[in-house]
């Protein structure tokens, strides 16, 4: 089985029970991939290993601005850890605009049986 969440991970207040509810809802070995703006290079923070909020706009002529919620890359790791994940893959897409700093990474997990974490 797969799941797909593309660019809503940094509009959820708490991601725990979304990654909690996506491991619950795999079947073994199960694939989760997540695109999701990159917490290095597009919040521009002195505040980086901080969890935080941030009202900023998504899409220009945006009638106004949406809240973001800042985690850092360890954080997010972390949290997709202790739901059972397992890193299987990671990509970060840079544009056009700048080919050299990513603005979105995605990650591919993998369910593996919480007991092999330990």
């Amino acid at each position: 089985t797969k799941a797909v969440s593309n660019m809503a991970i940094m509009d959820i207040t708490d991601i725990e029970p979304l990654l909690m509810a996506v491991y619950e809802l795999l079947q073994e070995s199960g694939i989760f991939v997540f695109a999701t703006q990159h917490p290095c290079f597009v919040t521009l923070t002195e505040k980086y290993m901080t969890p935080h909020s941030y009202y900023d706009i998504a899409i220009e002529g945006q009638p106004k601005e949406q809240i973001y919620y800042h985690r850092s890359i360890q954080d997010i790791f972390n949290l997709c850890f202790r739901a059972g994940f397992v890193i299987d893959g990671f990509y970060e897409e840079c544009f056009k605009t700048n080919k050299e700093i990513p603005m979105v990474m995605i990650v591919r997990l993998k369910k593996v049986k919480r007991d092999s974490l330990k």
